[in-house]
């Protein structure tokens, strides 16, 4: 997908732009040709980005400091900033409340009052609890949440729709599956942690029996599929992973091949609010013009040569 000015997207806000998928989208809007600023904790790994502003998002100084300095010149705002872990969240329920819920509520009285009439909302299939091996989610599947940080999204998600509503400013919430890729070593998700392990780097361990399933889907194909939400001004919410879910035992006997040794993990007792399996319907996503081209297999040894170029650079020469 091209973007043109035509298409409407010629300044967009990406909160959390120097986090993994932030990075990847910045990457991308700058080579479409729009304008990029970013909010972040954290400074841009992307060199030129055309405004940074430097604060939490559940701070109202940042959203201040921002309209001082772009007013209201964005169209399109991208909220990637979050508290993540799942089980953080249930360490520190406070803390994922405060982030995800006062800072996307920011978020969008900043596009309410400046004129911003597209916003594209980072969301989670956690909102709905998982599902069985014969269990499909899909949009329409009740929101049971188990964790603090699927019930913050959910709440996030109900935040989004009553914006739309009344005040126009259209919100897609893109329930994502487990995105990997390049440039994601900070994270402290399974890919990375099984890279890790791999190189002997660090700790690994198998929940339970390591029969539980999750889709898994390559970042490009993310920053894809909210680029094409944020230009078709789409708004509710929507699923979107690769469509096929592989077992943790699966997956850890793929990165094996991938780095090219067998992996035998130790193995641990489930741990609170995990989901038994993500399997989900892409009806909606389809619909919606979405669609995940990189196979797994691919994807993972994209990021395995990326993760050695990283440690490569990292690491002192003797």
């Amino acid at each position: 997908m091209t973007l043109t000015v035509q298409d409407g997207i010629r300044h967009v806000v990406v909160t959390g732009g120097a986090g993994f998928i932030g990075t990847h989208l910045v990457r991308r809007l700058q080579r479409e040709g729009a304008k990029v600023t970013v909010v972040d904790r954290n400074a841009p790994r992307v060199d030129n980005v055309d405004h940074y502003v430097k604060g939490a998002i559940e701070d109202v100084t940042t959203w201040s400091a921002l309209g001082a300095m772009v007013g209201d010149g964005p169209d399109t705002l991208v909220h990637l900033a979050a508290r993540t872990s799942v089980l953080e969240s249930i360490k520190d329920p406070d803390d994922v409340f405060k982030s995800n819920l006062v800072g996307f509520h920011n978020a969008l009285e900043y596009a309410r009052n400046h004129d911003i009439k597209q916003v594209v909302l980072a969301s989670t299939n956690a909102v709905v609890g998982g599902s069985t091996t014969s269990d499909v989610i899909t949009e329409y599947s009740p929101l049971a949440p188990l964790t603090p940080y699927g019930a913050s999204k959910a709440a996030d998600e109900m935040l989004g729709s009553a914006y739309t509503e009344c005040y126009g400013v259209r919100v897609a919430a893109v329930r994502l599956t487990n995105v990997y890729g390049p440039d994601m070593w900070r994270k402290d998700s399974i890919v990375p942690r099984l890279f890790r392990y791999a190189q002997g780097t660090g700790d690994f361990s198998i929940y339970g029996s390591g029969d539980q399933f999750r889709d898994f889907v390559y970042v490009e194909d993310v920053a894809s599929a909210f680029l094409s939400l944020a230009e078709s001004r789409f708004a509710g919410p929507v699923s979107f992973g690769s469509g096929e879910s592989v077992s943790v035992n699966e997956l850890v006997a793929l990165v094996g091949q991938v780095v090219g040794k067998e992996l035998d993990p130790p193995r641990i007792p489930p741990k609170a609010g995990e989901m038994a399996g993500v399997r989900i319907s892409l009806d909606r996503a389809r619909i919606a013009g979405l669609k995940a081209d990189v196979a797994l297999e691919t994807g993972l040894r994209r990021a395995w040569e990326s993760f050695l170029a990283t440690v490569e650079q990292t690491v002192p020469k003797a």
